[in-house]
């Protein structure tokens, strides 16, 4: 079990960059230092999803990917929950997204434009 535990990819927690969530992995450490070495010269994947995809759509698919590079999954807007802390103003009043995205009326639309 020491072995399979040793072949997954370091992971961090997820982040939040320009206020949307991120998370990075990096490659399993390897015994041979050789192939660590080559480990960090292969450049990062970044991964940014398609419509509705978020982290937890590429989960099964990380130890794959991330085996000889760091892998960079960044959620753009609409992708994922919003942060909880994350207002906008609306009409002179701060709302949160959650509220401002409640509204999606064509009124509400115009009066972003």
């Amino acid at each position: 079990s020491s072995s399979s535990s040793s072949s997954l990819p370091i992971r961090e927690e997820i982040r939040y960059i320009a206020g949307r969530r991120a998370l990075l992995l990096h490659p399993p450490p390897t015994p041979s230092s050789s192939s660590a070495t080559t480990n960090n010269n292969n450049p990062p994947l970044v991964i940014l999803g398609g419509m509705a995809q978020s982290i937890a759509n590429w989960e099964y698919h990380l130890p794959h990917l991330s085996k000889h590079r760091s892998v960079l999954i960044y959620e753009t807007l609409g992708q994922g929950p919003p942060p909880p802390s994350e207002v906008c103003s609306v009409d002179g009043k701060e709302v949160t997204l959650q509220q401002y995205y409640g509204n999606v009326s064509l009124e509400r639309q115009g009066l972003d434009f």
